[in-house]
This record gives structure tokens, C-alpha cells and sequence, in this order.
């Protein structure tokens, strides 16, 4: 049995998912300011309720090199069993975090707006970052390049593929829907910015091929910019605690 596929048993123990719709979302947020007043990194969070413990190490690593940090939480009904509330859910939040960007440069005069992004958070990033020159760097960790097929393969969001099914929501149906949220068809305005990719071969909860489709589009698009790292073993979690635990360049 892979890793992804024990880490996402133990989490289906805590996982409630029902057919409850809700009518909205309530968008937590965490800003600290650093002591270098030029750099900002928007952290965005995976699918999930709380705060995962690796963002918060992460953010404590940020801030000793002095970058003030705003980290966003998330409900998990922001992937709602009614589809058009999911889509409406990304655009309020692609709407509040654009907002948040250009007061805080107001306010304290940031040079240089990093977004670091894991697994759904992918989603956000690039709705805020295409043609938007506010964003310099953006790291993409395990990432898909469509939503829709990202919730209907993956191993951690099939109880809400069953609840579209019982609505007789078809994958193709939910990739015509979420068109607009798919990270492949937000990708094609970054030419200023340096993208940086992290997959894993063994990912279950985003396969693999559509994190490499999406690293594979960058590299077409921007064969200078974008730079992707692999790994054969580590999987969808893993590679998300590797990478915020000890990558280097989330902390330029």
C-alpha cells in the first residue's frame, strides 16, 4: 500500500463529507509582518478544515529570513456537493486575496509578492496570478492541471465524486463546468514570473500525469521560467511536507 493511499485512510476516519450544501464560505487569514519589508508570501492551503502543522513550521522558517507572510484556511466545502457553488466559491476567494495583495503593497510598500501553493491551492494561484504583475515567484506543489479530473481520479476526494454521480454529474459534465478553474487554462499570462513545480510519481490523491501535464505547459510556455522537480516515491503528502520543511528557494 503507497503512503498517499495509508495517510488518506487515516484521514477518511475524520471525513464527514456529506451532501450538505452551504451558502457560503468564511475566509480565515493569518498575516505576519517580517522584518524585511520588501518581500510578502501568500501561503495558500491544500483541501482541508484547520491549519496543518507543516505551515505552520513553514511559516516560522519564512519569517526568521525576515519575509512577512499572509496564510489563508479554507473551509472544505469550498469543493461543495453543488457545483456552481464551488465555482462561485473560487471566484470570491480569487477576488478577497487580489484585494488583500494591493492593500497590504500599499500599505507596507512589498517589492516582490511570492505565492506558495500545494494540491487545491493550485486552483487559486493561478486565477491570482495570470496577468496579474503583483505576483513574481509562484511554487506549485503536487499540483493538477484540471480540477475536474483532479477530484474525479484522486483517491482523497471520492466520496464527493459519488455524491456528483448520484446527481448524475458526469466528469466531462464537471470539466465543462470548472473549465475556467482548471490551472492548464490559467497558466497562459505568467511571462514575467518564475514557476517553480514539485510532483511526485507516486501521487494518488493528484495523479501524477496531471501534475506533469501542467509542469510539461509550463516548460512548453516558458521554457526559461518554469523549473520542475520529480520524485518517484514520496507521493502527493510527503512531498508537500518535504518541500516546506527544507526547500531553499521558498526562502528567497
Amino acid at each position: 500500500m503507497s503512503l498517499d493511499r495509508i495517510i488518506n485512510f487515516v484521514l477518511n476516519g475524520f471525513d464527514f463529507s456529506d451532501e450538505k450544501r452551504y451558502s457560503e464560505i468564511h475566509i480565515n487569514k493569518k498575516f505576519i509582518r517580517g522584518s524585511d519589508n520588501s518581500s510578502l508570501k501568500i501561503i495558500l492551503p491544500p483541501w482541508g478544515d484547520g491549519e496543518p502543522i507543516v505551515t505552520k513550521i513553514l511559516i516560522r522558517r519564512l519569517h526568521k529570513r525576515g519575509h512577512s507572510c499572509l496564510a489563508y484556511f479554507f473551509p472544505k466545502h469550498i469543493l461543495s456537493p453543488n457545483i456552481d457553488d464551488t465555482a462561485s466559491f473560487f471566484k470570491l476567494i480569487q477576488d478577497q486575496i487580489k484585494s488583500d495583495i494591493s492593500r497590504l503593497k500599499t500599505e507596507y510598500s512589498f517589492k516582490k509578492v511570492d505565492i506558495i501553493a500545494p494540491s487545491l491551492g493550485v486552483v487559486n494561484a493561478c486565477l491570482i496570478a495570470n496577468d496579474n504583475d503583483d505576483i513574481q515567484n509562484l511554487f506549485f506543489i503536487v499540483p493538477g492541471s484540471c480540477l475536474a479530473s483532479s477530484l474525479w481520479n484522486g483517491i482523497r476526494t471520492q466520496k464527493l465524486k459519488n455524491i456528483y454521480e448520484r446527481q448524475n454529474i458526469s466528469q466531462e459534465q464537471l470539466k465543462t463546468s470548472w473549465g475556467n478553474l482548471a490551472p492548464k487554462n490559467n497558466l497562459d499570462a505568467m511571462r514575467n514570473k518564475n514557476i517553480f513545480i514539485s510532483i511526485s510519481k507516486s501521487d494518488k490523491v493528484i495523479p501524477y500525469c496531471f501534475g506533469k501535464e501542467l509542469a510539461d505547459l509550463a516548460k512548453k510556455l516558458y521554457p526559461n521560467n518554469a523549473i520542475v522537480q520529480e520524485n518517484s516515491c514520496l507521493g502527493h503528502y510527503l512531498t508537500i511536507v518535504k518541500y516546506y520543511l527544507f526547500d531553499k528557494e521558498l526562502l528567497k
